[in-house]
């Protein structure tokens, strides 16, 4: 079984049980995008070399039975407007192009803290101003199942990213849908974390009163792993809540009785493909099924 096709969570336990090391997962992952990222155009940045580097070292640390982070040796990419200072940060625009941050973001330096590997910044709607990534002053991404067909924005670098096996885990920005639409145009996992779960420092506005970075994955325990690792309060964003970090990760197998799952019916009214109304029908009856209301 070829290592892209294992979820993030089982990369992690392969690797803490000594099966994989992180370095053969970073380059499975860059060969993979290597062969494909002319026709789909996922990265404005790359960091290959130095995600390989920073690889070594987490498997040194890990053969040496250090303590590591909750991603440690996970490869990730990030969507370019989000501040790294050894990355440009460019929201897609050439008013930014030769922009390198003097600091990280928040949600970046969490990332390190869990000994993620970030091997790129993802492509965008300039400014995340744009719902199908074809707004970028620099590329137009497609959609990996469909080249013809746009991936969905702003964060659809991001998300194709995953679709496209360039990486098992994605940062992307959500003002007013912009990683659940691309989430759903890739056929990937996407949340908007609630306001202020997930600090904003760092992230370079569209709407400060709606922003928030969040996870796009192939799954929704890989999703709370990632949400996990960047929540939490942060005294550097006026916004960010006051409670303890996340830890969905542990609970995710938590059975849904009495769940409550709101469902907007307008969504799926005229217009609306045949083959999508009968996959959320599908998706809800699984939900009764397992207890949910």
């Amino acid at each position: 079984m070829s290592l892209l096709q294992h979820s993030a969570a089982e990369l992690l336990s392969k690797m803490r049980e000594g099966d994989v090391k992180s370095v053969d997962v970073v380059r499975a992952y860059a060969a993979r995008a290597e062969s494909l990222e002319r026709e789909v155009r996922v990265f404005l940045h790359t960091a290959w070399e130095q995600a390989v580097e920073r690889a070594e070292a987490v498997d040194r640390r890990r053969a040496a039975g250090e303590t590591l982070g909750l991603l440690a040796g996970l490869p990730v990419t990030v969507k370019d407007i989000i501040c790294t200072d050894d990355m440009p940060t460019t929201c897609g625009s050439k008013i930014l192009e030769t922009f390198r941050p003097p600091y990280n973001s928040t949600v970046v330096q969490r990332l390190r803290d869990a000994d993620a590997i970030i091997v790129g910044k993802t492509n965008l709607d300039e400014f995340a101003m744009g719902g199908s990534s074809e707004n970028s002053a620099f590329e137009t991404t497609r959609n990996p199942w469909d080249l013809s067909r746009v991936p969905g924005g702003s964060s659809g670098g991001a998300a194709a990213s995953i679709a496209a096996d360039f990486a098992p885990l994605a940062i992307g920005t959500d003002t007013g849908g912009s990683i659940r639409q691309p989430a759903a145009f890739c056929g990937v996992t996407g949340l908007k974390p609630t306001y202020g779960r997930v600090s904003r420092y760092g992230l370079i506005a569209f709407a400060s009163s709606l922003d928030q970075a969040g996870p796009l994955t192939r799954s929704a325990r890989d999703a709370a792993l990632l949400l996990d690792a960047v929540s939490g309060h942060d005294p550097k964003d006026s916004t960010s809540a006051d409670l303890p970090a996340t830890r969905i990760a542990t609970e995710i197998d938590t059975p849904l009785i009495d769940l409550k799952i709101g469902v907007v019916r307008e969504q799926l009214g005229d217009g609306v493909s045949a083959d999508v109304r009968a996959a959320t029908e599908e998706s809800l009856k699984v939900f009764k099924d397992l207890g949910a209301k």
